[in-house]
């Protein structure tokens, strides 16, 4: 098994603080980062095995004749893979072979034009990114399908033929404050310009796996506000996301990297938790509904901001022990 790849677990920390606005905040892709493999590569690959198997429709969906983009986005992803990972990837004629977990998948069609396994879903199996595609259909440009095994409480299957604007309707504000330049930069999107952006939210668990249509585990207890162990049962979940167009059929794809960690991994640093606890106070309530976090945000801010008051004092107070063993260097 090879393992000399490198890995990355990049601290993204993308919160701002003050009025709350939603944010494009595009930023040019070098491809060469396109696909970030981290430490947790074999964890999220069985998690991703296991939802495919017990909860595939929930995880995969795509509308009829969407092959054709989905094997242009393949056959880029493996021609990237077995360059900038060639210990891990290996390409045959039909074939591309995980080295590292001894997987083989085929990567084109058999003799009468069948796939054995779906073009868009062979990529997500290849790769810790969750998979949006959007293709044009009459003259529009509508989300074509998805292999998105870490869905963050959305509903892939009912995504399917939407425009960008009917995707992003359920959520508070957004196309009021977005809706413009987001078709304007899609207009403008080339192959030879990807961007990559950063969206967050707080969680009351550290499951990548939170559908809405009650396949997910039960969530644990909220804690209550002054719980010292809030920042061990409260979790950042920052989503990493790339935009790209491929240049035969004209689809976009977008991949999503989630990252997961607890609210105590910043008891060290106090000014991300002041953010952090500022961004939660200028939520909107309407935001704060969409994003799930209405529960948890008052425990979350009040836990945030003792953090903040531990290293203007010099105390501990609101920090639990458990927090101080596990995120303090000694």
């Amino acid at each position: 098994m090879s393992t000399d790849v490198r890995r990355v677990s990049p601290d993204y920390q993308p919160y701002v603080a003050g009025a709350f606005r939603w944010r494009l905040a595009l930023r040019p892709l070098d491809l060469t980062d396109w696909i970030q493999i981290g430490d947790d590569y074999d964890h999220e690959m069985d998690a991703k095995n296991r939802v495919l198997r017990d909860h595939h429709s929930t995880v995969f969906a795509a509308i009829p004749g969407v092959e054709p983009e989905s094997a242009e986005v393949l056959t880029t992803l493996v021609d990237h893979l077995v360059t900038q990972f060639p210990s891990w990837f290996r390409r045959d004629e039909c074939t591309v072979t995980n080295l590292h977990r001894g997987e083989t998948f085929a990567i084109t069609p058999d003799e009468d034009g069948r796939w054995s396994e779906h073009p868009l879903s062979v990529a997500g199996r290849l790769v810790q990114e969750d998979l949006a595609l959007l293709v044009e259909r009459d003259d529009r440009s509508i989300f074509g399908g998805g292999s998105v095994c870490f869905p963050n409480r959305w509903d892939l299957s009912s995504k399917l033929g939407a425009s960008m604007a009917e995707v992003h309707a359920p959520v508070a504000r957004l196309n009021e404050q977005l809706e413009g330049p987001i078709d304007d930069f899609f207009r403008r999107l080339t192959p030879d310009k990807p961007f990559w952006r950063l969206g967050w939210g707080v969680l009351d668990t550290d499951d990548p796996y939170q559908p809405v249509d009650g396949t997910a585990a039960e969530s644990p207890e909220i804690p209550a506000v002054g719980d010292p162990d809030t920042g061990d049962r409260l979790f950042l979940r920052v989503e990493r996301e790339t935009l790209r167009r491929f240049p035969i059929t004209g689809a976009v794809l977008f991949t999503i990297r989630t990252y997961i960690r607890p609210l105590s991994h910043l008891v060290a640093r106090p000014d991300d938790a002041a953010r952090l606890a500022d961004a939660l106070v200028a939520m909107p309530d309407d935001v704060a509904d969409y994003k799930r976090i209405v529960e948890l945000s008052d425990s979350a801010r009040h836990w945030l901001t003792s953090i903040t008051s531990s290293h203007v004092l010099g105390g501990s107070s609101g920090v639990s022990e458990t927090t101080r063993r596990k995120e303090i260097p000694s």
